[in-house]
């Protein structure tokens, strides 16, 4: 199929396209609770002909296009959970249940399925196998290892797999594909510190969690500016406290949680082994005692190289030469780590800025924010870099 064949059947579905987005971005739902959404999706996929299995890590679902003949399997990935937030962008299609698509996932089910309703209509090109998976709750970073929990990767295994994140601070028609890392390391952790309640009077009668977890928080900031080489990223954030009940009382407790993010999987691991190992010495070098608890999390987002050559090359017949190319890696999490560290993979970034008079007028703000927006015409972008290279890697 020639280049000019390809891009018309995209065009062609322009405004399917974009209802489409507007139609999912109006559902949003939260991680592992994307029922609707999830059977919206299966009801498109099934119409085009695919086999649809559900409920793979409770929400997730997985659609399968076969072509006409054996061949390589390649997997598409795409989140589709939302976030707990009141939408304040004033669309005509915002959402009103008090949770919103902040992060593009609308964007990224619609590239899925409408590049799965394309193929479909492709399938006696195809020598092989497409794997359409939709993930949820990529926003607590626990959808990926509950869909490969639940043997995704051995009853649906692939040679490669692809996705995309919509970034809104990146020019439209610009596409990011780096030969390495793309995102960072997410983990949660929760740490307790235990002493001995009493009377805010009496302080020499108690040990003090207030004191101990102060002083840790303070002291771990030397982290990242003396234990980690400066080359390196790191972050290490302490996001919320709680303890305490009364301005009289010492409570028995304080609990901190907070989030570790890093470029690689060593500087990963060291961040948390001496978050752990200070928080420990500090806490007993004041009497008090401490637990600490990674709650969630993944590793950092690597592309691989050859997967990356290949994907930049089929990017560029859509966007041009050099306008898909190495990007900054960003320090947000995301885990389609789990998956490019299983198969050989890559996370392209799809730019989506809105112009600057747009985003002056209407207030727009980043990912996560309640006034986020993003340019529509990235779609037709992304769906035919999937259609690409599907054919390509199946032809």
């Amino acid at each position: 199929m020639s280049n000019d064949a390809i891009s018309d059947l995209v065009k062609a579905r322009s405004d399917e396209i974009v209802e489409t987005r507007r139609f999912f971005h109006g559902i949003p739902e939260l991680g592992f609770e994307e029922k609707i959404t999830a059977k919206a999706i299966s009801e498109r996929l099934k119409n085009a002909g695919l086999k649809v299995e559900t409920g793979i890590g409770k929400t997730g679902l997985v659609g399968v296009l076969e072509g006409s003949k054996p061949g390589p399997r390649l997997m598409i990935r795409a989140d589709i959970d939302g976030l707990p937030v009141d939408e304040m962008t004033g669309l005509d299609f915002a959402s009103v249940n008090g949770r919103m698509h902040a992060c593009g996932h609308d964007g990224h089910i619609t590239m899925a399925v409408i590049t799965a309703e394309i193929l479909s209509g492709l399938k006696a090109q195809l020598a092989g196998t497409i794997i359409f998976v939709f993930q949820p709750a990529e926003e607590i970073v626990m959808g990926a290892l509950a869909m490969i929990n639940d043997g995704l990767l051995e009853k649906y295994p692939a040679d490669r797999v692809i996705g995309t994140h919509l970034w809104n601070q990146i020019p439209t028609g610009t596409i990011g594909v780096n030969q390495s890392t793309v995102f960072a390391s997410a983990d949660q952790f929760r740490l307790t510190v235990h002493g001995k309640g009493g009377h805010g009077a009496m302080p020499h009668k108690t040990i003090d969690p207030v004191t101990a977890i102060a002083e840790i928080i303070s002291t771990a900031q030397t982290v990242i500016s003396r234990e980690v080489p400066p080359n390196d990223m790191g972050v290490l954030t302490f996001g919320q406290i709680h303890g305490g009940s009364a301005p009289n009382v010492i409570a028995d407790s304080v609990m901190v949680e907070g989030t570790v993010r890093a470029y690689t999987a060593r500087t990963r691991v060291q961040i948390m082994q001496a978050l752990e190992r200070i928080s420990n010495n500090v806490a007993v070098a004041m009497r008090a005692s401490t637990s600490f608890e990674r709650i969630h999390g993944a590793p950092p987002v690597i592309n691989d190289p050859e997967v990356a050559a290949w994907v930049t090359r089929q990017a560029s017949f859509v966007v041009g030469e050099g306008n898909a190319r190495e990007l900054e890696p960003v320090s947000v999490g995301d885990d389609m780590a789990e998956f490019n560290d299983r198969i050989p993979g890559v996370y392209f970034l799809l730019g989506a800025a809105l112009d600057d008079d747009t985003v002056a007028s209407r207030g727009v703000e980043g990912h996560h924010n309640a006034r986020f927006d993003w340019n529509e015409d990235c779609l037709p972008i992304g769906v035919e870099v999937f259609v690409r290279s599907a054919l390509d890697f199946l032809s």
